[in-house]
């Protein structure tokens, strides 16, 4: 999102899920570093999430807010 400041972060998020991401070696503990250190800066995560909601829906992101707490990962919601 750093690099390409002038394009949203659900397209962003699209274009590398349609691009293969899902399917590189490694996909999922890059997607869990990158939501861990989000959930650390909440306006960060915030951003994240409504991304996530946006492209796969919000019973996507509960499943991975859960996949984190039952990691001992605290996952504070701002609304």
């Amino acid at each position: 999102m750093q690099a390409h400041p002038h394009r949203s972060a659900s397209d962003l998020l699209v274009e590398l899920v349609h691009g293969g991401l899902r399917l590189r070696d490694g996909y999922m503990s890059i997607h869990r570093y990158a939501l861990e250190a989000r959930v650390a800066n909440a306006p960060a995560y915030a951003e994240y999430r409504a991304c996530l909601s946006d492209t796969f829906g919000a019973e996507y992101v509960e499943h991975l807010e859960r996949w984190l707490e039952a990691d001992g990962i605290s996952v504070r919601v701002s609304v």
